[in-house]
């Protein structure tokens, strides 16, 4: 009979190798440091999210990244901070703790489960003309998430003691910050269920307007989407917001003769003539008295602003249903507007920050 054949043993981790400066660390497989660099964007994204939790005191549960659904605030809270912690932990020494690394793995699976769950609703309950843009979002959360759950599972092996380069991480990071961008405004373009009942009010958003006083194509289109909204009973006032132009007629006042051409009751118009933007517009309109009971209101803009009037609506303790302007004229410059609404959209992210800053 022969004696059984001696167990393998496993491979020994490579010896570092001898420099002037000592002795020198292996370099990582370079998918290494794109896991880390998107875990590291996905620890500044949570950051950002549980720092507009609170500041504007805004819903953990319904977050950026999933909706948790029937977990409770408190619980939602503490799900966001510890998965912050942990990413950042990886980025900054992907080798963790056995226990801290079981940890990780669920926090990372209880995010995978529920933006999951909100991938396969929308195949479910969203028309196929619209499915592919609603699926954006929750399938490049799940994208990030594979991507920093592969350098995570691999957990303490010779791959995660090596050296990663610093560029890779931080540009990791920075298109995992900016793809997160894109697919929420993506999924965000996709207008919201008008109620059935009046909400308290419709704000049309303001855009250019000619030196001459002459609106834009694109302004006649959010006002002849807001006006056919307010006639059909949809909003009991029609609040016009826009800024100074480049010549003497405010933009609001170029919304006005719109909106009496298409027979809106002069007494059923609100002007606000200092909002420059989006954000200046939308806390306007959540002062108004008419918002004091009723927090609806239906916000009209071009797609591509939609996801980031939600975020300044729910900011402002607002319950905005968002509608997009039903396009009668294409849009110029379409890829430029796109790439400034993103940074917008990433500047408002950050201002939660700010806005704790200066409370303290």
């Amino acid at each position: 009979m022969k004696p059984a054949a001696p167990a393998a043993r496993p491979a020994p981790r490579p010896a570092p190798q001898y420099t002037r400066q000592g002795y020198a660390q292996q370099n990582a497989p370079g998918w290494i440091g794109v896991s880390r660099g998107t875990a590291l964007g996905i620890a500044i994204i949570t950051t950002l999210n549980l720092l507009e939790v609170f500041a504007f005191s805004t819903s953990a549960v319904h977050n950026w990244l999933c909706d948790f659904r029937m977990i409770t605030q408190p619980l939602s809270i503490a799900i966001l901070a510890m998965l912050a912690t942990a990413t950042l932990m990886y980025s900054v020494k992907p080798a963790l703790p056995v226990t801290v690394w079981m940890a990780t793995i669920g926090l990372v699976s209880i995010v995978v489960v529920f933006a999951g769950w909100e991938l396969w609703e929308v195949t479910q309950r969203v028309p196929e003309n619209l499915r592919q843009t609603a699926m954006s979002r929750p399938l490049g959360i799940l994208m990030l998430f594979a991507v920093a759950g592969m350098g995570i599972l691999v957990g303490d092996s010779p791959a995660s003691y090596g050296r990663s380069s610093l560029l890779i991480i931080g540009g990791s990071s920075i298109l995992t910050v900016m793809g997160f961008a894109v697919v929420t405004l993506q999924s965000g373009s996709i207008g919201d269920p008008i109620p059935s009942d009046a909400a308290p009010a419709i704000l049309i958003l303001g855009c250019a307007v000619e030196s001459d006083g002459t609106p834009s194509e694109a302004l006649t289109d959010r006002m002849a989407t807001g006006d056919k909204l307010f006639l059909d009973g949809h909003g009991k006032l029609l609040v016009l917001s826009g800024g100074p132009s480049e010549g003497s007629v405010t933009e609001s006042a170029a919304m006005k003769k719109l909106a009496l051409a298409a027979g809106v009751p002069e007494t059923k118009l609100l002007l606000d003539s200092a909002g420059i933007n989006a954000a200046d517009s939308v806390r306007y309109a959540a002062a108004l008295p008419e918002l004091k009971d009723d927090r609806r209101i239906i916000v009209v803009s071009h797609w591509y602003q939609l996801a980031r009037i939600r975020m300044l609506g729910r900011q402002a303790g607002l319950q905005v249903i968002a509608v997009p302007a039903e396009q009668q004229h294409a849009l110029f410059n379409q890829n430029r507007i796109y790439a400034q609404e993103v940074t917008a959209f990433l500047t408002t992210c950050f201002k939660s920050a700010a806005r704790l800053v200066q409370n303290q």
